[in-house]
């Protein structure tokens, strides 16, 4: 059980950090004029998180069947709070390789508008010299753009939001596994009862961060408004990121029980 939940660890840092880093295409979007391009091409980064998450899914619901089975149900909580800390690794992860992704993505766009294809993009991306040059891109957080954040003027609304959203999507899918654990009767009821918590999370998505981001960056693009505003948001967002995550740890417990509670209810 603890190699796999090592590997859970390893495999949650690494989705968590992809998912992060996808401000990233934000910020190379704004810098080349090509927003559509950069996020096109991160999606490659997308898809390896998708697959890693397809294997992190079914080890965690083993793990959980296997507690239930031996009647271990209480070493659960362990367990799942070192997933949502792997969730933070994760967010602290991405935030430190941020700018580097930024240039990478950089590159990749400059790339693309040479060789007009994806995949060829990502198989020179992938030879040894494109990897040999990775070396160039290679970037560390400057301070001094975190000493000027203050300055920043978004919305605390903004803020608390992708806080919210944060910690919803983190928790959802282990409060479920979770709660399907603790009533194993209703397992399958509570562990479809995901949607119930991050549909809160996606209205937030939709109805405050998404407009406030998106209007940050056109009027970037269109020189309404200087680059590093973008640069500040994405800066929030990614520290927002990492407080919903530590967040999720506090909402982990009563999530559960709400979920167990309403899927034992709806079996009645």
């Amino acid at each position: 059980m603890n190699q796999h939940l090592i590997l859970i660890f390893a495999l949650m840092t690494f989705i968590h950090t992809v998912n992060t880093g996808a401000y990233a295409a934000r910020l190379a979007g704004v810098r080349t004029g090509h927003p559509t391009l950069a996020n096109s091409l991160y999606n490659v980064l997308t898809l390896s998180s998708r697959g890693a998450n397809a294997l992190a899914t079914p080890l965690i619901a083993s793990l959980t069947d296997l507690a239930v089975q031996q009647q271990a149900v209480g070493n659960l909580l362990s367990m799942y709070r070192t997933m949502l800390w792997a969730a933070s690794a994760g967010a602290v992860l991405a935030a430190l390789l941020l700018p580097t992704l930024s240039r990478l993505l950089e590159r990749g766009v400059a790339s693309y508008e040479t060789r007009r294809s994806l995949p060829r993009v990502v198989v020179n991306a992938a030879s040894v010299h494109g990897l040999w040059n990775i070396r160039h891109e290679l970037a560390a957080p400057r301070l001094e753009v975190l000493r000027d954040l203050r300055r920043s003027p978004f919305p605390k609304r903004f803020l608390l939001a992708s806080i919210l959203v944060t910690a919803i999507g983190t928790v959802s899918d282990t409060a479920a596994m979770y709660a399907s654990a603790l009533v194993p009767g209703s397992s399958r009821t509570a562990a479809s009862l995901t949607p119930m918590l991050s549909s809160f999370g996606l209205f937030l998505t939709i109805f405050v961060v998404n407009p406030i981001a998106a209007v940050v960056t056109d009027e970037a693009l269109r020189g309404r408004r200087p680059l590093k505003d973008v640069t500040y948001i994405t800066i929030w967002q990614v520290g927002a990121q990492l407080v919903g995550t530590l967040a999720a740890q506090a909402m982990l417990v009563p999530a559960t029980q709400v979920l167990a509670t309403i899927a034992a209810w709806l079996v009645r």
